[in-house]
């Protein structure tokens, strides 16, 4: 859940740009555990979600299906639940997220990482294994929201 809230925007939804880093380390990983077709229509279904996370119909930032992780200004980054199309298991308990940065004022959210629950190394929380990745692969993002 958002804990600094977007402004609602019906008319003008959110541009998703995937990262060099998430396409290269990432992205790989779940095209080879899962069916093409199964996993295109998972990408596709994250990136409507999050094109309209401010949206009054979707509402998606008051939900627990996203978590921010830090603010600062206009620029967010955030972490995303998500369920692999087609399984039964809750988009939490799926153990898959996405870890994007959010600019407000140019209307865009690129992925940054994304994983699943497997990924983690055993040494360290989710939350410092996001950070360390996040300091040393987008120092700049990093910047923006500290």
């Amino acid at each position: 859940m958002f804990t600094h809230l977007l402004p609602y925007n019906d008319t003008v939804l959110f541009r998703i740009d995937f990262s060099v880093f998430s396409k290269r380390y990432y992205l790989k990983y779940f095209e080879k555990k899962y069916p093409k077709k199964v996993w295109d229509i998972t990408i596709e279904s994250i990136v409507q979600d999050l094109s309209r996370v401010r949206t009054s119909v979707s509402d998606l930032q008051k939900t627990m299906q996203v978590d921010e992780l830090w603010h600062n200004n206009d620029c967010w980054i955030f972490k995303y639940d998500f369920r692999v199309a087609g399984t039964k298991t809750s988009t939490k308990a799926s153990g898959n997220r996405v870890v994007a940065f959010l600019d407000l004022s140019n209307n865009f959210i690129e992925i940054l990482i994304i994983y699943d629950k497997g990924c983690l190394p055993k040494n360290k929380s989710e939350t410092a294994f996001i950070e360390g990745i996040i300091k040393e692969e987008f120092p700049d993002y990093f910047k923006k929201t500290h």
